[in-house]
């Protein structure tokens, strides 16, 4: 029996863990989401700022540059938005 019970926990904590992993769409919704990129001087970038002034702290600390997100797509709210019917 208590075999059985740790085989059990042992299945649970490993569902858990893996249900924990991120996806990829997690991952190209966050590149898309993201207005800002740092480009450091090795050629590394990271576009994982929302706003400019925390791309510049970001640079502030480890050198290099802002520059805008190429595959910021907007605002979803503005993204899925129609405009609006004229009036008859």
């Amino acid at each position: 029996m208590r075999d059985v019970t740790m085989r059990l926990t042992l299945a649970l904590a490993a569902t858990t863990a893996l249900m924990a992993l991120p996806t990829p769409a997690d991952a190209q919704r966050y590149v898309y989401d993201t207005q800002y990129c740092v480009r450091a001087y090795d050629g590394a970038t990271d576009c994982s700022y929302y706003t400019l002034q925390q791309c510049l702290v970001a640079v502030s600390a480890t050198g290099g540059d802002c520059a805008l997100n190429p595959r910021y797509a907007g605002e979803p709210a503005a993204r899925n938005r129609r405009a609006p019917r004229p009036a008859r």
